[in-house]
């Protein structure tokens, strides 16, 4: 029987599998453009790897052209080829799309590619520079040189802004775009000292803009180069997003215990609601308990982000007074809610609310990832006596695929000889 029950369970999942995607290929012949560039899409999420998608790389329509080009990039099967003729196409989108795909796979000779610096559309061009300068920076001059008389203004910008890095940032003139291709060549260029220390030397001169920029490339040198740094920016600076990016970095480079408590504390105290609930992870991931009354308080806030914040950090110590709250949770019209309550059912293994959990499971009223959490709930709780649902869902024909693979895991585990049933 045990051997009759695997079987079963695997021609299951790939019926379940198979279904979603016949749809997906029935789209395929459809005469109408949208379906076929939605079908291709679909596809490519799933990663199905079929020749077919080839094909409507001659479609008239640009879409479909464009979304079976991402195809096969995106599956790792476009040959050198397939991007030389994209860059040859007459949707300057492809075009693009196949500039950064030759760049990106390494295609060589890489010099074929710096003809495309004549392409008559300015987006395809600027993608061409700024692409080169992140792949090959130090190959960059030729290209620069081809287009050091280009029109478009910001081509222009960006090789204005290559000459020197420190004006670049401290203008409000220049794009984050061209800022952030200039840092970028800058770092592959340049050693990590050289790259600090010209960064550390125009960093409070910056807006805020360009200052969370620098913070989010240090957190790419060694701790030794930053820390002193980052701590002075942490007393000095005002701005709480600011304060964020550079908490993130410290705590990424150097560990949560470079972050000091009245930091944190500071950012619990703010009016902004997302930043309290970072506040709390970081107060949670520093074991430090003396938040737990006031997220109890915050469960009654009408603020998701306040809510669930505060949840997770009761969470993370195991706080049994979240249980309250499940019923509540439950009965929101906020989805993030409820998925948050089946949160809490799971991590405190309160059993007692399997039917609550059930009664979501079975309902289509509720988002299908909501749903799937329920199904999964039931089957982490080991409740047989729940089986007919997954088993329900599966013989729903309307059910959504990645719902019916989870109630058949779900059935797998409640009730397995049902399984050879359906």
């Amino acid at each position: 029987m045990a051997n009759e029950i695997i079987e079963t369970y695997k021609l299951l999942e790939e019926r379940i599998k198979s279904e979603n995607i016949r749809i997906y290929f029935e789209m395929l012949d459809s005469p109408y453009p949208t379906f076929k560039s939605k079908a291709i899409q679909e596809l490519t999420k799933q990663k199905i790897d079929t020749p077919i998608i080839k094909e409507h790389l001659k479609d008239p329509d640009k879409n479909v052209r464009f979304s079976a080009f991402r195809y096969l990039d995106k599956m790792g099967i476009l040959d050198e080829e397939t991007t030389k003729e994209a860059l040859k196409d007459l949707s300057s989108a492809i075009r693009k799309e196949a500039v950064i795909s030759y760049i990106q796979a390494g295609i060589q000779p890489i010099e074929y590619i710096l003809d495309h610096a004549k392409d008559p559309d300015p987006i395809v061009r600027y993608t061409l520079l700024s692409t080169f300068l992140e792949f090959y920076p130090e190959d960059s001059q030729k290209l620069i040189d081809l287009l050091k008389n280009d029109p478009y203004i910001k081509i222009k910008q960006l090789i204005a802004a290559l000459e020197d890095i420190s004006q670049t940032l401290i203008s409000d003139e220049i794009e984050k775009s061209v800022k952030l291709i200039s840092l970028k060549r800058f770092y592959e260029r340049e050693d990590s000292i050289t790259f600090f220390n010209t960064l550390k030397a125009i960093y409070f001169e910056c807006n805020n803009e360009t200052k969370g920029l620098i913070i989010k490339f240090f957190s790419g040198l060694p701790c030794e180069i930053i820390k002193t740094f980052m701590d002075k920016i942490i007393q000095e600076e005002k701005d709480l997003n600011i304060l964020q990016l550079a908490a993130n970095t410290l705590k990424k480079v150097c560990s949560i215990d470079s972050i000091p408590s009245w930091l944190i504390e500071d950012l619990i105290k703010s009016e902004d609601a997302k930043t309290i609930k970072f506040g709390l992870k970081l107060a949670a991931e520093k074991d430090d308990m003396s938040y737990v009354d006031f997220c109890r308080e915050l469960l009654s806030e009408v603020d998701d982000d306040l809510v669930i914040g505060a949840s997770e950090y009761l969470l993370y110590f195991q706080d049994y007074k979240l249980k309250d709250y499940v019923p509540e949770f439950l009965n929101s019209l906020s989805s993030k809610r409820i998925r948050e309550g089946l949160k809490i059912i799971r991590k405190l293994k309160l059993e007692n609310f399997i039917e609550e959990s059930s009664d979501i499971a079975s309902n289509k009223i509720y988002p299908t990832s909501v749903r799937k959490a329920a199904v999964n709930l039931l089957k982490f709780f080991k409740a047989k006596d729940y089986w007919e649902i997954p088993q329900m869902i599966l013989k729903d024909p309307n059910e959504n695929g990645n719902l019916k693979l989870a109630a058949l895991n779900a059935l797998l585990r409640l009730n397995a000889e049902m399984v050879v049933n359906l």
